[in-house]
């Protein structure tokens, strides 16, 4: 057996080893996995063999192999309307969901909601399989009344919700009440921030003049003036209990 056979042999055998984990461009190991997608993604390691996907733009996701996720939908955050802030996209999380080789989803991350006299909501963000696994954008509201959402948009002199909370001030709008963290874990990212006048919700809400971060579902600030910040869509292999 030459030495070119010996590689191949050793590098067949490495394969078998570890099937189905070659990341996109070929690195052996690690446990990443091996997929497509169409839009706009970063792909991180959390080592252990475990990996997330966070989806920035929407696109089609298709998986080489037949894996079960975890998936985190957070919808764009609502924009400023007169004298009032937008409420943040709403979270919801999803666990132990099939996603079958070679079938390519459909992903879409909503939009942040334009600035308007009325607060304007939020576009939905969704993974679809089978069924549709989605978290709806920051709600409209009307003149001078904050906007709710997965935390709420202030109202005059008021600062926005954080983690699932109202915002404050002059007619803050509600938030959802649960956690917006990514996956609900204690120390996942919060998303979902309300605008707020003084000041916005942590993570992305947007304060007096500005707009939501994208990719954050934050709601947009003060006075018809801030969007609301896109949304995201976060999967992962599913984690033991």
């Amino acid at each position: 057996m030459n030495l070119l056979t010996r590689i191949n042999h050793y590098l067949a055998m490495l394969l078998l080893q570890c099937p189905g984990i070659i990341r996109v461009g070929g690195n052996v190991g690690g446990g990443l996995p091996r997929f497509s997608y169409t839009g706009t993604y970063t792909l991180i390691d959390d080592g252990s063999r475990n990996w997330r996907i966070k989806f920035l733009t929407s696109g089609t996701f298709t998986s080489e192999k037949e894996i079960t996720i975890d998936i985190c939908c957070v919808g764009g955050g609502a924009g400023s309307g007169k004298y009032a802030c937008g409420g943040g996209g709403y979270v919801k999380n999803y666990f132990g969901i099939v996603c079958q080789a070679g079938v390519s989803y459909p992903v879409v991350v909503g939009a942040g909601g334009a600035a308007n006299y009325n607060i304007q909501a939020g576009g939905m963000s969704y993974f679809a399989l089978s069924g549709q696994y989605f978290a709806n954008g920051g709600a409209s509201s009307t003149y001078q009344n904050g906007g709710n959402g997965g935390s709420g948009g202030s109202g005059m002199n008021g600062y926005g919700g954080s983690d699932g909370a109202n915002g404050t001030g002059s007619s803050p709008g509600t938030g959802q009440g649960t956690t917006t963290r990514e996956f609900g874990e204690a120390d996942g990212y919060i998303y979902a921030g309300g605008g707020g006048h003084l000041g916005g919700g942590v993570n992305g809400g947007a304060t007096n003049g500005s707009s939501g971060t994208p990719n954050t579902g934050g709601g947009g600030g003060y006075d018809c003036v801030g969007t609301g910040g896109s949304g995201i869509v976060v999967i992962r292999n599913q984690r033991a209990a």
